[in-house]
């Protein structure tokens, strides 16, 4: 007897401690997800909204520094620039480097490049301006602020020396030649003016005018149909009495 009952006792030991030895293992299991979950998710991870903070500080870096290099790009030349590049242009004998240069419409940036050319470059861009003076378009009106320039600040020099008088003489001529065509086409210009003031008074006054307005009598058109019908009717009767004397005469001369 005490046999069995020592075994139902350790039986009943390993059924209580079964249970017990299950939910350790549970919790260790669970644990060790937690952990699991607890390595994949970071808790130094930078939030969402730090990070869209940091994409906008990134894309309004990156404007910041697009807009430096477009206003570097378009920053107006200096005078030292353009007088550097206007000596390189005029000894290198560089057409379109000297138009470069000549794009350049500020006017004191025009008088300082010209007052620090010596008397050789001043020949030089006095002969590339007269050459482009010749011409038409914006090549002219980018060259004449530099030639009156040019003229103003070394006339001295220039009338000076024996080689510019050919060139000032064809710049005078083709001074003359362009200011002989003025008068008249300013009276052109005068008339296509008035012409067109003209033309946009009468398209004004016909604006304003109000189309006429036609009104249509009715009861004159039933009446004028009226007296119509009722002259068919006289007609008609007319003709009756006529075929009826003609007929009572017939029967006269048959008698």
């Amino acid at each position: 007897m005490e046999a069995t009952s020592g075994a139902r006792k350790k039986k009943k030991v390993k059924k209580h401690k079964a249970p017990d030895l299950v939910d350790t293992s549970g919790g260790n299991l669970h644990s060790e997800l937690m952990l699991e979950e607890a390595a994949q998710f970071d808790i130094n991870e930078p939030t969402m909204e730090e990070k869209l903070a940091s994409l906008d500080l990134a894309n309004s870096d990156m404007v910041k520094s697009i807009s430096e290099d477009i206003s570097l790009m378009t920053k107006l030349p200096s005078a030292d620039s353009v007088h550097v590049l206007l000596k390189q242009a005029l000894n290198a004998d560089d057409h379109v480097l000297l138009l470069d240069c000549l794009y350049t419409r500020d006017k004191k940036v025009i008088a300082k490049s010209i007052s620090l050319l010596n008397p050789a470059d001043v020949l030089k861009l006095l002969n590339s301006l007269t050459s482009m003076v010749q011409s038409r378009g914006a090549v002219l009106v980018c060259a004449l602020p530099w030639l009156s320039s040019l003229i103003s600040q070394h006339a001295s020099s220039i009338s000076s020396q024996g080689s510019s008088l050919q060139m000032l003489n064809t710049l005078y001529q083709l001074i003359q030649s362009r200011i002989s065509t003025f008068g008249s086409a300013l009276q052109l210009s005068s008339s296509i003016d008035y012409l067109f003031a003209e033309i946009i008074e009468e398209d004004e006054d016909e604006e304003s005018v109000p189309p006429p307005i036609i009104y249509e009598d009715k009861d004159t058109d039933e009446e004028e149909s009226e007296d119509a019908m009722e002259t068919d009717e006289d007609d008609e009767d007319l003709g009756a009495v006529i075929d009826s004397h003609d007929s009572d005469g017939a029967l006269a001369m048959s008698d």
